[in-house]
C-alpha cells in the first residue's frame, strides 16, 4: 500500500487498534508506520500515560501549533473523544478554562458534554469568571458546573463567584432540551439538552 493510500485510509483520530484494524496490520507495525508518518509530519499525538494515546493523521502535512480546544479537550475527556471540524488555532497560554469557555461557544452537543471533564482541571475560576463574564456565558457555566458536579468529581468553585442570579432563559445548544434535569434548569435558567444515558460515553 503507498503512502498516499495509507493516509487517505487513515485521515481522521486514531488509536494504534483503530488505525491497526483499518489497515490490517499487526500492532507493531501500526506504530512503527505511526512513527514514521509522525516524522514526516503527518501525524500529531495526544493523551498518553494512564490516557489512552490519540493520533490525528492528516494527508497535508501538520505544522506545528500551540494545543487547540480539541487538543484539551481530548486530553482531560478519558472516553470521548472529538474529531475536530475546523482547525482551532491559538496563540499563548491556553488550557482548560479558555477550552471550556470556547466548548460552550461551538453550541455542539458533544462539545459541550465532553468539556465538562474540564471542570476537574480547573486551576484559575478568576479567569474563567472573566473570560465567561466576556462571553455572557456565566450562567451556562454554572448550570454546567451542577450537571458535572452530579456524575463525577470536579474541582470545588470557590463561594466568590457562586452568587449570580440569572435573568432569562438561555440554551446550552441548540438542540430541543429534555428536562431530564429540571432542577438544575430552574436554578440557572438554562436548558439542558443531555440526559442520563450522555454521561454513560463520559
Amino acid at each position: 500500500m503507498t503512502k498516499e493510500n495509507i493516509l487517505w485510509k487513515l485521515e481522521g483520530l486514531h488509536t494504534v487498534e483503530t488505525a491497526a484494524e483499518e489497515l490490517g496490520y499487526t500492532k507493531q507495525a501500526t506504530i512503527n508506520l505511526l512513527s514514521k508518518l509522525k516524522k514526516q509530519g503527518h501525524v500529531t499525538t495526544s493523551g498518553g500515560g494512564k490516557q489512552k494515546r490519540l493520533y490525528k493523521i492528516t494527508i497535508r502535512k501538520q505544522r506545528k501549533r500551540d494545543l487547540g480546544m480539541f487538543d484539551i479537550i481530548n486530553k482531560y475527556s478519558p472516553n470521548m473523544k472529538l474529531n475536530p471540524w475546523y482547525d482551532h488555532q491559538v496563540h499563548g497560554k491556553y488550557g482548560p478554562e479558555e477550552a471550556l469557555v470556547d466548548a460552550i461557544q461551538t453550541r455542539s452537543f458533544r462539545a459541550i458534554l465532553a468539556s465538562l471533564n474540564l471542570f476537574n482541571h480547573i486551576t484559575d475560576w478568576k479567569k474563567l469568571y472573566a473570560l465567561a463574564r466576556k462571553k455572557n456565558i456565566w450562567q451556562e457555566i454554572e448550570a454546567l458546573y451542577d450537571l458535572a458536579k452530579m456524575h463525577f468529581r470536579v474541582k470545588k468553585i470557590p463561594k466568590t463567584y457562586t452568587p449570580y442570579k440569572p435573568i432569562r432563559w438561555k440554551a446550552i445548544t441548540q438542540l430541543h432540551h429534555r428536562h431530564n434535569f429540571p432542577d438544575i434548569e430552574k436554578k440557572w435558567h438554562v436548558h439542558i439538552p443531555f440526559n442520563e444515558k450522555d454521561f454513560r460515553e463520559l
